[in-house]
């Protein structure tokens, strides 16, 4: 059995800043559950380009209020942006890439299958490193 508080992990490791989210890891890859589960923080006033081209990521909001945007092959938006507000969720099923705005702090619980070792970050495309891959995206 597995037991975490948040409040243990905030101030480890496990807790993982970017410039436009902070990302609490509360299960990884070492926990061998077949998922991770995340809380994440996207910053108010922020926008992030994701594509998780290696994992599919489920994502219910517990707090704020933001939008998500699909992105096309060129990296914009399609103008069809998403209100994403508590009780929301949303699945990234296709390996979606997207356009994630918080107009305030948004809070959202993920879960990422294959799951994350812990110490990812976003890379250039917006992707994290494949499953397996040694080191952090840069």
């Amino acid at each position: 059995m597995i037991i975490r508080h948040f409040n243990d992990i905030r101030m480890t490791p496990r807790a993982v800043h970017a410039d436009t989210w902070t990302s609490f890891r509360l299960l990884t890859r070492d926990d061998r559950m077949g998922f991770s589960l995340h809380e994440t923080w996207i910053h108010a006033g922020t926008e992030t380009h994701i594509w998780y081209k290696h994992h599919l990521e489920a994502v219910y909001c517990i707090e704020g209020e933001g939008e998500i945007e699909p992105v096309g092959e060129n990296g914009k938006g399609n103008g069809q942006p998403a209100p994403i507000r508590p009780g929301m969720m949303y699945a990234l099923n296709n390996n979606d890439r997207h356009l994630l705005r918080a107009s305030s702090r948004l809070r959202l619980i993920c879960v990422f299958n294959p799951p994350l070792r812990g110490d990812e970050v976003h890379g250039p495309d917006g992707a994290y490193a494949a499953p397996g891959a040694e080191e952090a995206s840069a």
